[in-house]
């Protein structure tokens, strides 16, 4: 019984699916297409500043109709300001639209120089066989706004070491009535290297287009070099574009970074040392880079039963460029056969360590080996009169 359940279950999915899926492609085609007339911008709300021409980007947009010709007005121009629609480069009264078909134009404002801010209602009128199809604007008058190009950083100073990545943001504004393909440019110190992106992306760019009224979002990068002094750095950034360019200056701080070297005794990672016998090697210390390195203290990872002192253990401090010798005392093992071993010697403190392999070359004390032929000797003395002794016998 439970599995007729089953099987009848199953079988009413698949008929209820068979009946769903058509119909539901059936009223997608029987849905009847966007039909009409359309006027449109992508701008309905924008910023002009008393005395400079701006322009607005208007779309008229005929869906499955029949070609449509529009008589164009604008209502609601204050007094004293110069108003024009532009098509193909020329100024226009009408436009004519074909089926499926958008004509571009571009709506041309320039008010008066001396008039008071405030905002401004206007209306883009399209009229056709009495029918009139309309676009509210507002106009804001403002002495900040400008049909200028723009860069404004969201942080123009920032901070960090020769191994940091300095990454910028900045904003870019197009004020201005025309559509143009801005080229991105950047003046940096030596050795600096600088790379651009469109907002937060990874691919590097030269340039990029930016609609009129309209901003992007700018990613600069500057790796400084590993060299770089600490200090204050200027890095000069111009957008250009057409007869309009943009320019601003950032900053970036170096503060420096220490860099340890360890040199052995005449450059170079080797000794000879006695077992059982204490040996000095004299190193130095080099700090190359451009911070001091400081609270700097020794140490060693010897062989099972070898010591490794150092004079001094601890040091304060080295500035840059400067150096400082310390004395490693190493003293093998009394058991350590002759032979080559590793010894692991260390420099390091506020958040620097450098190490270096230093190889000993053990050998076996003379005095030892005095001490053996002493004992091959009397041994061959004691056998020689032994065999004087017995032999006459």
């Amino acid at each position: 019984m439970r599995s007729f359940t089953r099987g009848a279950r199953f079988l009413l999915f698949v008929v209820l699916a068979t009946l769903i899926g058509p119909a539901a492609s059936l009223a997608a085609e029987t849905s009847p297409p966007l039909t009409g007339l359309w006027i449109t911008t992508p701008h309905p709300e924008f910023s002009l500043k008393p005395g400079e021409a701006g322009s607005i980007q208007i779309s008229v947009r005929n869906a499955h109709q029949p070609p449509q010709r529009f008589g164009l007005g604008l209502e609601g121009v204050p007094e004293g300001w110069e108003a024009a629609f532009k098509g193909g480069g020329r100024q226009v009264s009408a436009v004519m639209v074909g089926p499926d078909e958008t004509e571009r134009l571009t709506l041309e404002l320039k008010p008066p120089v001396g008039i008071s801010g405030g905002t401004f209602a206007l209306k883009v009128n399209a009229r056709q066989d009495g029918q009139t199809i309309s676009l509210p604007l507002s106009v804001r008058l403002s002495e900040a706004a400008s049909g200028k190009l723009t860069l404004e950083p969201e942080l123009p100073a920032l901070r960090g070491t020769p191994r940091s990545t300095f990454s910028f943001r900045i904003k870019a504004t197009n004020g201005g009535s025309d559509q143009s393909l801005f080229n991105l440019s950047a003046r940096t110190p030596e050795g600096f290297q600088a790379k651009f992106k469109r907002g937060y992306g990874a691919e590097e760019i030269t340039g990029l287009p930016i609609s009129p009224g309209s901003s992007e979002n700018i990613t600069l990068d500057v790796v400084p070099s590993r060299a770089a002094a600490a200090g204050r750095y200027p890095i000069a950034i111009r957008l250009s574009g057409g007869d309009k360019s943009a320019e601003t200056t950032l900053s970036l701080e170096v503060t420096g970074e220490p860099q340890l070297r360890m040199v052995g005794p005449q450059e170079r990672l080797s000794g000879d040392a006695v077992a059982g016998q204490e040996s000095s090697f004299p190193f130095t210390l080099v700090n190359g880079g451009s911070a001091p390195a400081t609270d700097i203290e020794m140490s060693a990872s010897p062989p099972s039963g070898w010591s490794v002192t150092f004079e001094p253990k601890q040091i304060a401090s080295i500035a840059p460029n400067q150096t400082r010798e310390v004395n490693v005392k190493i003293k093998p093992s009394e058991r350590a056969v002759a032979g080559d071993y590793m010894v692991t010697l260390r420099s390091g403190g506020g958040g620097l360590s450098e190490s270096v392999q230093f190889r000993t070359t053990v050998r076996t004390s003379t005095t030892w080996g005095v001490a053996g032929l002493g004992v091959i000797a009397a041994a061959v003395l004691v056998l020689g009169g032994a065999v004087m002794r017995y032999g006459r016998r």
